[in-house]
């Protein structure tokens, strides 16, 4: 599902969940019971509230246009009197919507007194005075500011029109945008005198400050970006929609906060009894503590005994009246069962099956520190995963087009229960990933530290970050980082295209992908470094397999120095797989690269990174000519 919104917020205030709650229901229309595990359908629409004293969620889904779109609000009480985060998104199956904030935010927003961690973010548009410009220049250069700032300026030849521009803003951004109506004149000359002429705002227009305003600093003003006054005298409300599609936008692309990111996974699991409350804020749980507890195993009907050897014939009796019918209903068959009745249990079969003892005692180890156990556990992870998807889906249950059915048919109960476990699973394997990046990081900084007192079996020292492995919220920001800090690898612009389209289309499984594309483009640089400096022989996958000690490595399986014979021998194939190259290295300025790393193994979509590595020839560099999802070759086509 492609996400459209995301809000985050702190929220200080008594009673964060009911309040939430309520303003949630009462914009849904529905009749909430107030019981901790609650549902209502109404056609194809489904709301469901779930939460305790600590966390909840409460989900909406519906039909709209050709598809669907799913709200989620899911909160968290803060841990020892810090203020409570809620994180607010709104997803769907459609291609493109103009999506704005949900109803209830205004409604959530005035009940207390959030804030997006920095500054307020209020139910309607904020007025400042002269009194108030002070304040608003600092709420303006907060760098941790996560919501942009709007400010509206005054238009004497309508006021009316700023006034309802800011209210309209105010609602469709409710959450991710903190709307400001300068109150007259003498307001706006006092902000412009701080903003300096780059970054002034006059004419009855608006400005999009985005966080880190810095007057007299700012290398391209026009990040935070204007919208003059005449197009909206000419247009009205009409000419906002840049302004808001803009902001939009930009919320689904916040990175969530560290504690938010690490606790939300953990909501899921005490909502639905695997975790008690007080474990929210706990330190983070062994991968024993969130492996799918086993099941009690259902008997298998005994098989039919030997018959033996029949007894003495006795006189016949005369059957009684009584009797005479008791034959058929013995021998009458049973009624069938639908075949999703089944579906549950045969999955908790397969992934009990799988966890066992040993499987177990990999999660402990891991737990301790183990390495070489931590990627059997990964690896069976990962099959576990991919076996519930492969059963989910061969039952065709998730086929939204269906005809609707009644709320109480079992099989929607069962849809329902299996979506959730899948989605928990999909967290749960995300985490355990991110653990193990943590963990080889780690080893490798240890491993410099002992090649720095000069233990021989370590090697030489190398410069490893000892505040561990960078996580990233989406694939855009690996690229940006890698862009300025990885010296001997080159990503072009013409990336982003194909990278941003992961990031807009997949939401939730972009977090597996950004860590191992930030390894694997480590990898690749402390390669070609390695190899430029002649401290290494070999290709790329030898460095993988018998990498320098402490060095950044991938495993050997993601990568693959040569396409498939159908491939290479394809022209239609291998022309998508031509990417631009220096003139340097070829003439022509483009070069076959068949060479790839395999972000994710299988499935839809599997990402792929095709590179060229000159790391020994005349630029020394890795050249990245593609990140995306899998080219097009005899499987897709």
């Amino acid at each position: 599902m492609t996400q459209f919104y995301q809000a985050v917020l702190r929220d200080g205030g008594p009673r964060l969940g009911p309040r939430l709650r309520r303003c949630f229901a009462a914009w849904a229309g529905v009749d909430d019971t107030g019981d901790p595990d609650f549902e209502h359908a109404r056609g194809r629409t489904r709301t469901a509230f779930a939460d305790n004293e600590a966390c909840g969620r409460y989900t909406h889904d519906g039909p709209t246009g050709d598809g669907r779109l799913r709200t989620t609000a899911t909160w968290a009480s803060g841990r020892k009197g810090a203020p409570g985060w809620v994180r607010v998104t709104v997803e769907g199956d459609l291609e493109e919507a103009a999506v704005t904030a949900p109803g209830f935010m205004p409604a959530f927003l005035a009940t207390g007194r959030a804030t997006d961690g920095a500054v307020p973010v209020e139910a309607g548009p904020l007025l400042v005075g002269p009194e108030e410009v002070k304040e608003l220049t600092g709420w303006l250069a907060r760098a941790d500011r996560g919501v942009p700032v709007i400010v509206l300026t005054v238009d004497r030849s309508d006021t009316n029109l700023v006034a309802a521009c800011a209210d309209h803003l105010a609602e469709t951004l409710a959450g991710i945008a903190v709307v400001v109506r300068l109150y007259d004149a003498r307001t706006q000359d006092d902000l412009n005198t701080w903003l300096g002429g780059d970054l002034s705002v006059f004419g009855g227009g608006l400005r999009t400050y985005l966080s880190g305003v810095r007057p007299g600093e700012e290398t391209y003003p026009m990040r935070h970006q204007p919208r003059g006054g005449g197009a909206i005298r000419d247009q009205g409300v009409r000419s906002l929609e840049v302004v808001v599609k803009g902001v939009v936008d930009l919320s689904v692309h916040r990175p969530l906060p560290t504690d938010i990111r690490q606790t939300e996974p953990r909501v899921a699991r005490i909502l639905a009894g695997a975790l008690p409350p007080g474990e929210l804020h706990a330190a983070p749980p062994s991968p024993a503590a969130i492996a799918v507890p086993r099941g009690p195993r259902i008997p298998k009907p005994a098989p039919p005994s030997e018959p033996k050897t029949p007894a003495p014939e006795l006189a016949p009796e005369p059957p009684t009246p009584a009797l005479e019918s008791e034959p058929e209903l013995a021998t009458e068959p049973a009624a069938p069962q639908p075949e999703t009745d089944d579906l549950a249990d045969d999955i908790a079969a397969k992934l009990a099956d799988r966890l066992d003892d040993s499987v177990l005692e990999a999660l402990v180890d891991m737990a301790r520190g183990g390495d070489s156990e931590t990627t059997i556990l990964i690896r069976t992870m990962s099959a576990h995963l991919q076996a519930l998807t492969r059963a989910v889906e061969s039952t065709g249950l998730l086929d939204t087009s269906a005809t609707d059915s009644a709320p109480g048919n079992a099989a929607d109960q069962e849809l329902e229960r299996l979506r959730k476990q899948y989605e928990q699973l999909e967290l749960d394997y995300t985490e355990l990933q991110e653990h193990e990046r943590k963990a080889q990081d780690r080893i490798r900084w240890l491993e410099s530290r002992l090649a720095e007192h000069a233990d021989p079996v370590y090697g030489i020292r190398h410069d490893t970050d000892p505040d561990g492995c960078w996580e990233a919220e989406s694939l855009m920001d690996v690229v940006q980082r890698a862009r300025k800090q990885l010296r001997h690898v080159d990503l072009p612009d013409t990336l982003d295209t194909e990278v941003s389209k992961l990031d807009v289309m997949y939401p939730r499984q972009r977090r597996r992908w950004t860590g191992r594309t930030w390894d694997a483009l480590r990898a690749l640089d402390a390669y070609a470094e390695a190899r430029a400096e002649a401290r290494f022989t070999g290709g790329f996958y030898d460095w993988c397999a018998r990498p320098l000690p402490g060095a950044p490595v991938i495993t050997p399986t993601m990568v693959s120095m040569k396409e498939s014979d159908s491939v290479s021998g394809n022209p239609k194939y291998q022309r998508r797989r031509v990417f631009r190259v220096p003139e340097e290295i070829d003439p022509s300025g483009r070069v076959y690269m068949p060479s790839h790393i395999k972000l994710q193994q299988v499935g839809s979509p599997a990402p792929r990174m095709h590179f060229l590595d000159d790391a020994g020839g005349a630029t020394g560099k890795v050249w990245i000519g593609y990140l995306g999802d899998h080219l097009p070759n005899t499987r897709t086509n």
